[in-house]
């Protein structure tokens, strides 16, 4: 029995220093965009609508200010305005985190074009 004591405490407190040292608090709000990657998009029809909740499905594609495209799927509490701007915020394990609706002036550089061409 001490021998896992002597093996258990050690291990947590590794574990608890490597998560204090890499999980940044700021990833786990799904609001604060720091620390995501910033996709940008023109909203479409929604692809579907959830059961029970009420809420809006979208699969859109995003682009980076460098042109890298990405599919994205998310969901909204109301349905989204054609062919409105969104700035997406995502992250690699839990996707889009936030959006919001911008202007076409607030398009950053290759995804304005992409977003245009569509």
């Amino acid at each position: 029995m001490k021998r896992i004591g002597f093996l258990l405490v050690p291990g947590l407190a590794v574990l608890a220093c490597l998560w204090l040292i890499f999980m940044d608090p700021a990833k786990l709000n799904p609001d604060d965009p720091k620390g995501k990657a910033t996709y940008y998009t023109v909203a479409g029809p929604p692809t579907a609508t959830r059961d029970g909740n009420d809420r809006y499905a979208y699969e859109l594609t995003g682009y980076t200010n460098k042109g890298k495209s990405k599919t994205l799927r998310f969901s909204a509490s109301k349905p989204l305005r054609q062919g409105a701007y969104l700035k997406l915020y995502a992250t690699p394990l839990r996707g889009v985190t936030h959006w919001e609706e911008v202007t076409a002036d607030e398009l950053a550089g290759e995804a304005k074009r992409l977003a245009d061409d569509k």
